[in-house]
């Protein structure tokens, strides 16, 4: 069908051409047969608007497309200014021109066009807003040029390729922040979290012990020493925030994704370390990492996620990416069940900490069920945190210790 339609668009305006020399033809036998004022009127009337069309059929339809957009990274919500400048050499006259600019339709943006009177115009400015984007990766795809004559008879459109794509990253909000370190040093079930050197901090200097990193020899200490001596490092408990987000369809997915968005901007701009893990069908692992390119790198793709994946969360538990990480683990879903309690439980073990926050929209209400198995998971060392439009800036500090 569709290409029926193509092939009907590209001999339109021959049809178009021959029934107004058929009319033309019709006006001028007319005038000569009929004879006197009115007859040959109607036909030097007529005869201005006929040349025209004939004229228009044989422009060439040629012009220079350029977009201008003033960024290609925007926040959902956003409203992006879009500026379209067309030109052309030949300054045919054209009574109107209808512009289209095409786009993706993961925009939500319909019938974006424009319509001008250039007249002899070469350059021509059309400028639109595209309000309250969505979260994704857009692309726009090219700009549609129509125009035609007074009387209706031919009309002329033409596609121009003028491809660019945007990158709407998801919205955030500003959340309070309290350290999950604070909870290691608590001890608890969190006591035996893995430990690891801190290079930045050192607290003495010992003999050389085979397998000391070259880069930890003291030179000075070994030359008064006539010995080898190494720098001894203090060691800290891991407090690094690993996020893993639920990629199965849910209707409020995107409160998750930017839940996801918030939590990782909170932490990297209070100076923790944070990671993110998507288990789409293009599994996505970032490791814990600080800063602001992290903080990018993150952003970056959960403006790509969509909700792809057909397994659980609690199957993605089982990665070897997540095995023997020394981190908090946040779990992001709008739904929670036994299997996810019993496969976070496992996850952990006895050397971590897992937040489930089971993100729920303004006015929905956990189920009985839901409500005794949130109750019942701190028996398997999980934290479940229920998080609504009424709490969302305190995600963090609500938190406690099972």
């Amino acid at each position: 069908m569709a290409a029926f339609l193509r092939k009907l668009s590209k001999v339109k305006p021959a049809v178009s051409l021959v029934i107004l020399f058929i009319l033309l033809a019709f006006v001028f036998t007319y005038a000569m047969f009929q004879g006197g004022f009115v007859s040959w009127f109607l036909f030097f009337s007529f005869l201005p608007f006929a040349l025209y069309s004939i004229l228009l059929f044989f422009y060439p339809m040629k012009f220079q497309t350029e977009r201008i957009l003033p960024s290609r990274v925007y926040s959902a919500g956003d409203s992006i200014d879009v500026t379209l400048i067309l030109t052309r050499k030949l300054p045919f006259p054209l009574l109107f021109l209808l512009i289209e600019d095409g786009m993706s339709g993961s925009l939500n943006q319909h019938d974006i066009k424009r319509m001008y009177f250039p007249g002899f115009k070469r350059r021509l400015k059309a400028t639109y807003t595209i309000r309250n984007a969505s979260r994704g990766e857009h692309f726009f795809t090219g700009v549609r040029i129509k125009t035609g004559d007074a009387l209706g008879l031919l009309e002329k459109e033409k596609q121009f390729p003028c491809k660019q794509s945007i990158l709407v990253y998801p919205s955030y909000d500003e959340m309070f922040y309290k350290s999950f370190r604070s909870m290691l040093e608590q001890g608890g079930i969190l006591s035996g979290t893995k430990l690891q050197n801190d290079a930045s901090i050192v607290a003495g200097i010992r003999e050389y012990i085979p397998g000391d990193r070259f880069s930890w020899i003291d030179w000075k200490a070994s030359a008064r020493s006539n010995e080898m001596m190494t720098k001894e490092f203090e060691m800290r408990e891991s407090g690094d925030l690993l996020i893993i987000l639920d990629l199965m369809p849910a209707e409020q997915f995107e409160l998750l994704v930017e839940f996801a968005a918030s939590a990782a901007r909170t932490v990297l701009r209070n100076g923790g370390e944070t990671g993110l893990f998507l288990p789409g069908k293009e599994k996505v692992f970032i490791p814990s990492s600080g800063g602001e390119r992290q903080e990018r790198t993150i952003f970056y793709h959960l403006a790509k996620v969509k909700p792809d994946s057909s397994l659980s969360l609690e199957k993605h538990f089982v990665e070897p990416a997540l095995a023997g990480q020394p981190t908090v683990f946040a779990a992001i879903t709008s739904r929670i069940s036994k299997p996810l309690i019993d496969g976070a439980g496992k996850l952990i073990g006895q050397k971590g900490l897992m937040v489930i926050y089971v993100v729920k929209g303004k006015k929905e209400k956990l189920t009985p069920e839901e409500t005794a198995m949130a109750a019942t998971a701190s028996g398997n060392g999980v934290i479940v945190h229920i998080v609504d439009g009424e709490n969302w800036k305190s995600a963090f500090v609500g938190v406690k210790q099972a």
